[in-house]
């Protein structure tokens, strides 16, 4: 039985509905209803939206399989909390100019490595775990 995943893939799902209700607002404030309408604050909602669509999905996929294979609740908890908080961080240090401070710039590489690598050891385990 799938006991532990659920639990982080309705953190995920939340995340994604406040998401993309901001990309709504932002939407309706700029007058734009489909792509960015070259607005850059737009352009920006649409991609943390999207960011977390595009990896939280296969990290969620990973865990469920994971669980299915018997890893530990331990494990497991481990790597679905790992994931909420790079997935937490991404959408606040998320920039769209290289002018972003270093803060912004480091937060965003361990977002995105640490999400990558969290693939890559769901990948593992599920393969030789």
């Amino acid at each position: 039985m799938i006991e532990i995943t659920p639990i982080y893939a309705a953190i995920v799902a939340l995340l994604m509905a406040v998401l993309s209700t901001r990309v709504g607002l932002l939407r309706g404030k700029h007058g734009v209803a489909l792509g960015t309408g070259e607005n850059r604050e737009l352009a920006l909602g649409i991609r943390r939206f999207g960011n977390l669509a595009e990896y939280a999905a296969m990290a969620v996929l990973l865990m469920v399989l994971m669980e299915l294979k018997g890893i530990s609740a331990t494990w497991l908890h481990a790597y679905g909390i790992a994931l909420v908080a790079l997935r937490l961080l991404h959408p606040f240090i998320l920039f769209d100019t290289m002018e972003a401070p270093i803060w912004k710039k480091a937060g965003r590489f361990l977002a995105g490595a640490g999400t990558a690598l969290l693939l890559v050891i769901g990948g593992v385990v599920i393969v030789w775990g």
